[in-house]
């Protein structure tokens, strides 16, 4: 069903674009919803990048360890992607 759905929605690109903008709607409300008292900005963030992958790969609980840094990671799209690059990148280089 999920095909002939998407193949429908495919069909009707006004329909596909509520779609997507409704989606995009509820993503942005769970992360409003998500905030805390306490953020840090991406900048902060890549501040601590390296400190935060190096603990990961070390066995450490990150959540427990940096949580406001864990907990903008679980928000930002752009953070998560720099974050998962230099995740593979390490572990690479740690196995050759």
């Amino acid at each position: 069903m999920s095909m002939i759905k998407n193949f429908l929605d495919w069909l009707n690109p006004q329909k596909r674009m509520i779609n997507e903008e409704a989606e995009m709607t509820v993503r942005f409300l769970k992360m409003l919803e998500m905030t805390q008292e306490e953020e840090l900005s991406c900048e902060e963030i890549h501040e601590m990048l390296d400190q935060f992958v190096d603990l990961k790969l070390r066995g450490v609980d990150v959540a427990e360890m940096m949580p406001l840094v864990k907990h903008h990671l679980d928000l930002c799209r752009d953070c998560i992607e720099e974050y998962e690059a230099l995740l593979v990148a390490l572990e690479v280089e740690t196995t050759l």
